[in-house]
Order: structure tokens, then C-alpha cells, then sequence
């Protein structure tokens, strides 16, 4: 009995080595993938298949190492994850000595090495595997399913059915040239978002986010309706950091959500702000997540361009979720959060200068040395530095070697699910590019909207929506783009604002039932039901849902026109907003009747004047009498409800 109670416990001594062994092996892989980005950010990327694939490898073999094998830590799966491991770096060191045979063979007319075919199914099974374990299994199957579909695709029924593609063609363009798996947005990933991760943990470490809560506590705190006005800011701050609606519930989420519920909102909606908060955060400058800057790379386009293009519809965006927020709280009777609770403004940035300096001067010269032409990942880089600096010249900041250990090791894991979605991305925009069927779907579907403009638009929006769920927002907007954006092109609606209508509604898939990430997220934190999140979110972002098709027929909010037309739209827009959120929440408007008016009104002064036999001054001005119907309405309604006193 001793001798087997001794040998369980050597046993266990032995387990937990390994264990504390292979935990400082996946610290030490993640902080030497943290270390190669940071390197290539200070002196240069190094050629596009390096670069791009030991991205890729790296953040493949990192994710099946904090990602077990069928959820378990026994040690028979984790030898499944050591192969795995071993395959990724083999790929890795594959692509390095083989650089110069790859770089200098002649794509689609020399024959690929025997080798080439072995690696590309090995990488492309990689990728799938650590996709389906990090993202999840959707976004694996669609991947499989397009690639199965691209590699069949001679025997797909009409009108899907393009000619066979020789063995070679594949190989060539899925893995040896940058057309596949190392393709656009693989090299955003690789270049510079994986740098923006980094800086965000960096940020974190040094207490930036705790800071943001308070200043946005402190800026909006002591208004009525308070606590849900503090969501909307600091769930705006964290989103457009985090560049996911589903991971900002969860970072800010855990303390929002709370905060509203106490002061009173009811559950579901404590969680829609949260997640109409954080899904605005993808399309509010400077950062937007990593959508904005493939849109960027797919335009051949400043990605400063791109962020100015999206302040005003950023803007629009948030007047309608902070407009439904009051309206919200004015109708529940919220009370404000106790003057005793909040601190100044100016007492936040005294007491937590440290924090302050660290987040704002970052900010400050990341947006510097952009607007001044450096290249993304060099201005992220000496932003993380200048992090660094300012940091330490504060105690209450100040970051040691634990930490920075800290900020590397979690800056490549929380890479991880981007790197594999943007690779999964690129696998497909290569399965279509080599197959032919991206330019076969964008006909289908303008064949389906039978040459009809609008009815286009609307089929785009609702397919970038549909395949957008149950997956990352950057993963859902390539692939949209990719299958949707030459049906764009087909009626002369390219460009910035093609691409754009495609990313926002892409971002609008997280808060879209039936499968709405965030909202699954938020109900989860909030204790409600996620149907009813969702369908909340999108009430408070409804006017957001129509605008698009207005900036695509007149894309002045995009600044693509004369300053003139940008001021009168900005104003009509906005305009728009408020009102179709008076109809919708009745408030400050009760009588059902002007709320139809203000509903009305709204659509008026949205609709894109080209589809309509009038123009835009006259939509304006029956717009603008229809709002003062609503008034005169409201009025008299309210008039019939005073009591007059009698003269008798």
C-alpha cells in the first residue's frame, strides 16, 4: 500500500514538472513571436513569404499549444499537439531554406518540388485545425467547404461550374506565391495588427484600461442615466482597440454590465448597450480593428484615408446608440450615479497621471507619425516604445521585466484567433482567385437582383451579414468582400464606398440574430437572453442599418465629395437619426401618430435622392415638414391633455 501511495505521488511530482515545464515552453514560444514582430516593426519585415509564414507557423504552433487536443490535457493528446507543433516549425524552417527556389520559380509554368505539394496540404490542414480550435468550428467548416467547392468546382451545378484546375495550380496559388495562404490578409496580420495586439496588452499592464473606465466614468458619470453612458464611452475606447465586439463585452462588459443593472436597466438592455458600444468600436477611428486596414490594403490605398472616411459615420452611429440610451433612461426613471462615487474629470488625469500619459501620448504619436507617412507597423513600434518610456517615468504605471514578460506573452496569444482568421481568410480569397468562382458568385447575385441597384445593395448587405456569423468581424468582411465585391463592381459601385457598405455590415453580423457573437457575449454577462440583446442592439443602431445605402449612392459622409455636400448631409443625417429614434423609443414624443411622422421624416431624409423621382432639396424639405408635423401633433395632443379650468 505505501509503495503504490509513493509511486502515485512520484508520479504526480513528475506530471506536475511537465506541466510547469511546458507552461514556461509556451510562455517562452509566445514572447519569442512577440519579440520577431517587434523586431521586424524597429528594422524591417523580411520578404513576404518569411515574413507572412512564420507568422503564420508561429501563431499556428502557439495556438495548439494553449489549445489542447479535444479540450484535454492527458498525455496522449497532448502528443497529438506535439506532432502538430513539430509540423508548424517544420513549415516554417521549410519556407526559410527554400526562400530563393520559391521566390525565383515561375508561378502557374514551372512545375512545383515534390515537397511543395506536401507542405501546402500540411499548412492548409494546419490552419483549419488551430482555426477550429481558437475560432471555432464554423469558420473551419465554411473554409473546407470553399475549398472543397473551389477543388470541385467542374462539377458544381450551373451556374456555379468553372473549369478543372491542374494539381500544379493549386499549389502554386494557395502556398507558393502570395496570392493564398500568405495573401493580403495574412500580410496585415504579419505586418502590423499582430503590433497593434501587442500594444493593446501593453496598454493593459500599464493600467491604461482601468483608467479608461474611470475618465469615462468621471466625463459622463453624474448625467442622468449614467452608467450606461459610461459603457458607451469606454466600450467605444476599448472596441476600436480590441478590433472584436465579442472580446470588448467580455473586457468591459464584466464591469458595465453590473454598473447598469444596479442603478437599474433592465438585463437585456444592459447588455445591448454594451454590445451596440462595442460593436461601433470597429468602425470608430483611429484603429477600427483590423477590418480597416485590409479594407486599405484591398483599396491599394493611405490607410489614414480609410479613418477619415469613417469619423462621420462613426459619429452618426454613436449619436444613435447615446440618443437611445437617454431616451431608455428618461423613460425607466434612471437616476444618475451619486455625485460621492464620481470623481472630476481633472482629479482622474491628476490621480492617475501615470495611467493618462501612458494612453494618451501613445495615442498621440501613434496618430503623429501616421499622419506623417510612416509605414503602420514602424509607427506601432516606436508607439509601443514611446508606451514604454512614458510609462516608466510614473511609479503607479511603471512596468518591470515581469510585466513586459507579461505584455509579450499576452499580445501573441490574443493574436492567435486573428492570425488564424485572417490565414483562413486568405485560403479562401485563394480558393476563389484559383477557381474562378469569386467572379462566378458576384454575377449570380447580380443576376439575382435582376439589374436592380437597390435590391442589390440590400442582397449584399444581408449576404455580408449571413456570412459574417459565428465569425470574427475581419474573417467575415474579407470573405464578404471577397464573394460580394464583384458584384459591386459589376454595376460601377467599386471602391471606397463598395468596400465600406461591405465592412459595416460585416461589423452589424455580430449584433444581427439569430447568431450574433457579442450579443451571446453580453447576455451571457448580463444574465438574458441573447435573442433579445440582439434584437435591442439593433434598435439602438437602426438608422445605421439604412445610411449605408445612402453613402453608397452619395458617399459625401465618406468626405468623397464637396465640402458643401458633406455639411448638408452630415446635418440631414443626423438629423435623420434623432428622429427615427424619437419613433422609435417615444421620447421626448409619446403620441403614436408623431411618431409615424418622425419615422417618415427620417426615411425622407435618408433615402438617396437617385432612387427617387425627386431631388434632394425637395426630400429634405418634405422631410423637414413632416418633422414639423410630428411637432404640431405632439402639440395638440398634448394641449387636449391639459385640464382647462371652467369660467363658470
Amino acid at each position: 500500500m505505501t509503495t503504490t501511495t509513493t509511486q502515485s505521488t512520484t508520479d504526480d511530482e513528475l506530471y506536475d514538472k511537465l506541466r510547469n515545464s511546458g507552461q514556461f515552453a509556451i510562455s517562452l514560444l509566445a514572447i519569442v513571436t512577440s519579440l520577431f514582430h517587434l523586431y521586424t516593426g524597429a528594422f524591417g519585415i523580411f520578404g513576404s513569404l518569411v515574413q507572412r509564414s512564420a507568422h503564420v507557423y508561429l501563431l499556428a504552433a502557439l495556438t495548439f499549444a494553449i489549445v489542447p487536443f479535444m479540450g484535454s490535457h492527458k498525455i496522449r493528446y497532448r502528443l497529438v499537439d506535439l506532432v502538430l507543433i513539430a509540423l508548424s516549425l517544420s513549415g516554417m524552417g521549410y519556407i526559410i531554406l527554400n526562400y530563393q527556389r520559391l521566390l525565383n520559380k515561375t508561378a502557374y509554368v514551372t512545375a512545383p518540388a515534390q515537397l511543395d505539394f506536401v507542405y501546402t496540404i500540411i499548412s492548409i490542414v494546419l490552419v483549419i485545425e488551430a482555426t477550429r480550435r481558437i475560432v471555432g468550428r464554423l469558420l473551419a467548416s465554411i473554409v473546407t467547404l470553399i475549398l472543397l467547392g473551389g477543388f470541385f468546382s467542374s462539377r458544381l451545378p450551373a451556374p456555379f461550374t468553372s473549369p478543372a484546375v491542374p494539381a500544379s495550380n493549386w499549389v502554386d496559388g494557395l502556398f507558393v506565391t502570395t496570392n493564398g495562404l500568405w495573401g493580403i490578409p495574412t500580410r496585415v496580420s504579419a505586418t502590423f495588427i499582430f503590433l497593434f495586439v501587442v500594444m493593446a496588452a501593453f496598454l493593459e499592464v500599464t493600467g491604461a484600461g482601468r483608467f479608461l473606465l474611470d475618465f469615462a466614468k468621471s466625463l459622463v458619470g453624474r448625467r442622468q442615466g449614467g452608467a450606461a453612458k459610461i459603457a458607451v464611452v469606454a466600450s467605444t475606447l476599448f472596441g476600436s482597440l480590441s478590433g472584436s465586439a465579442a472580446a470588448n463585452v467580455y473586457g468591459t462588459g464584466i464591469f458595465t454590465i453590473p454598473t447598469m443593472k444596479k442603478f437599474g436597466y433592465k438585463n437585456s438592455f444592459a447588455g445591448a448597450t454594451e454590445v451596440a458600444a462595442s460593436c461601433g468600436g470597429q468602425i470608430m477611428p483611429p484603429i477600427m480593428g483590423a477590418g480597416a486596414f485590409i479594407m486599405a490594403q484591398f483599396l491599394g490605398i493611405d490607410y489614414i484615408v480609410i479613418a477619415l472616411a469613417a469619423v462621420i459615420p462613426a459619429a452618426l452611429y454613436y449619436l444613435s446608440v447615446y440618443f437611445s440610451v437617454h431616451a431608455e433612461t428618461i423613460n425607466e426613471g434612471i437616476q444618475p450615479i451619486p455625485e460621492d462615487e464620481i470623481q472630476p474629470p481633472m482629479e482622474v488625469l491628476k490621480t492617475q497621471r501615470g495611467y493618462a500619459a501612458s494612453f494618451f501620448v501613445t495615442i498621440l504619436v501613434l496618430f503623429y507619425m501616421l499622419f506623417q507617412g510612416y509605414t503602420i507597423y514602424r509607427a506601432v513600434f516606436f508607439s509601443v516604445i514611446v508606451l514604454m518610456f512614458v510609462s516608466a517615468l510614473q511609479p503607479q504605471s511603471r512596468v518591470g521585466v515581469d510585466k513586459l514578460a507579461i505584455a509579450l506573452d499576452k499580445g501573441a496569444r490574443n493574436a492567435t484567433q486573428i492570425a488564424m482568421a485572417t490565414a483562413c481568410a486568405s485560403i479562401v480569397l485563394g480558393t476563389l482567385n484559383t477557381s474562378g468562382l469569386g467572379v462566378i458568385f458576384g454575377q449570380w447575385v447580380v443576376a439575382l437582383a435582376g439589374g436592380v441597384v437597390i435590391l442589390l445593395l440590400v442582397l449584399v448587405a444581408a449576404f455580408s451579414i449571413v456570412l459574417g456569423f459565428g465569425m470574427p468581424t475581419t474573417a467575415a468582411y474579407i470573405l464578404a468582400a471577397a464573394l460580394l465585391g464583384p458584384a459591386l463592381v459589376a454595376v460601377d459601385m467599386g471602391g471606397l464606398k463598395a468596400q465600406f457598405f461591405i465592412f459595416t455590415f460585416a461589423v452589424y453580423s455580430t449584433i444581427t440574430p439569430p447568431v450574433a457573437l457579442a450579443a451571446f457575449a453580453a447576455g451571457q454577462v448580463a444574465d438574458a437572453d441573447p435573442i433579445t440583446v440582439a434584437l435591442k442592439a439593433m434598435k439602438m443602431v437602426l438608422p445605421t442599418f439604412i445610411i449605408p445605402i445612402r453613402y453608397v449612392y452619395r458617399p459625401a459622409i465618406l468626405l468623397q465629395m464637396p465640402a458643401s455636400a458633406i455639411i448638408i448631409d452630415t446635418l440631414a443625417l443626423g438629423l435623420a437619426v434623432i428622429l427615427i429614434q424619437i419613433g422609435l423609443w417615444g421620447w421626448p414624443v409619446e403620441n403614436k401618430v408623431a411618431r409615424g411622422f418622425a419615422i417618415l421624416s427620417s426615411l425622407l431624409l435618408m433615402i438617396p435622392p437617385q432612387i427617387m423621382p425627386v431631388s434632394l432639396f425637395m426630400l429634405i424639405v418634405v422631410g423637414l415638414l413632416c418633422a414639423g408635423l410630428m411637432v404640431l401633433t405632439e402639440a395638440y395632443d398634448r394641449d387636449r391633455a391639459v385640464p382647462r379650468l371652467s369660467l363658470n
